[in-house]
This record gives C-alpha cells, structure tokens and sequence, in this order.
C-alpha cells in the first residue's frame, strides 16, 4: 500500500511540475513571438489553459495530501480529543461527498462535450481534454481526501497529532474563561 501511495504522490507532484514548466515554456515563446514577430500564437494560450486546469485539479489533491487546505476549527478545538478526531472524520466526509458530486456533474459535462463535438478555435483540439480534469482530478481528489481523512482522525483518536495553534489559543481562552469566573467567585465571597 506505501508503494501504491508513492507511486500517486510520484504522479501527482511529476505532473505539476511538467505542467508548471510547459506552461513556462508556453508563455515565454507567446511573449517572444508577440515582441519580436508583433504576432503571438494562438494556440499557446489554448495549451496554456489546458495545463492550468488539470494543474489545478491535481493541486487540489497534493493540498488534502498535505492537509494545506484551510480549515474553521475554532468550535472543534473546544471538544475533547476523541471529539475532535470524529469531527475531523465527518470533515473528510463532506469533502468527500462534495467531490463525488463533481466527479459526477464532471463526467456529465464531459459527456456533453463530447456528444456537441466541441473544439478549440485555435487548435481544433476536443475540449473535453480540458472537461476531463474535473472528473479524473476528482478521483485524485476523493483519494487524498480517504488517505489523509484517515490519517488525521487516527492521528487525534490516538494522541498522536500535536495541537495546532488553534487549539492552544482554545484552550487559553477556555482557561481564562475558568480562571474569570474563578476570580468572580472569589470575589463575591470576599464581599459578604
């Protein structure tokens, strides 16, 4: 299995880093054409955003890897471990509905693309190369999201995940909270 995972991390980071160049690549002859020739190529521009899409898509994937994506967890951080890992679990669960809803609503599109025939003025290539980023990216995407929901939520259940800075600054408001109404109480006893 860590050799199936290696092969996809392999994959994935491989592809950015080929696309992220072409791309380069695709720009700079646009550039140098557009001021040496006053002519730019058309079909760079087609290439390019062919590239950024499924880029996107597969940058998407290597940020749940990671777990790079932005997260609310100021409420979670109040619960207790084992409360924070099943929230962590139930937040890779509607990413993961959300995905397959994609995958889903993507693979329509492509179909649709296909069936019209569309292409790409300048190249004539079939845009359903662009659609497919958004079906086959989601699988990438659904992937991670199981790899690294998995993860974490074991990582917390079993103590293992360190605390982010979130859950220190939760657990300090929570203690100055404690440490308040200890302070009122212990004042109103000094009152009477």
């Amino acid at each position: 299995m860590k050799i199936l995972g290696k092969l996809l991390d392999y994959l994935e980071e491989g592809l950015i880093v080929i696309g992220l160049a072409f791309m380069t690549v695709m720009n700079f002859v646009n550039v140098v054409s557009r001021y040496l020739f006053t002519n730019s190529f058309s079909f760079t521009e087609e290439l390019t955003v062919l590239a950024f899409v499924w880029i996107s898509m597969l940058g998407v994937a290597t940020g749940f890897k990671r777990y790079a994506h932005l997260g609310m967890s100021y409420f979670v951080d109040f619960f207790p471990r084992r409360g924070r890992a099943f929230m962590a679990l139930f937040a890779s669960f509607c990413s993961l509905v959300m995905i397959v809803i994609m995958i889903q609503e993507g693979a329509i599109m492509v179909q649709g693309q296909i069936d019209l025939d569309a292409k790409t003025p300048a190249l004539g290539m079939p845009v359903m190369w662009q659609g497919l980023a958004i079906p086959v990216g989601g699988v990438f995407i659904a992937l991670r999201i199981l790899q690294s929901g998995w993860k974490k939520f074991w990582d917390i259940w079993s103590g293992q995940a360190p605390l982010d800075e979130m859950s220190i600054e939760a657990r300090a408001l929570a203690g100055l909270g404690d440490a308040l109404g200890a302070a009122t109480t212990a004042g109103e006893g000094r009152d009477r």
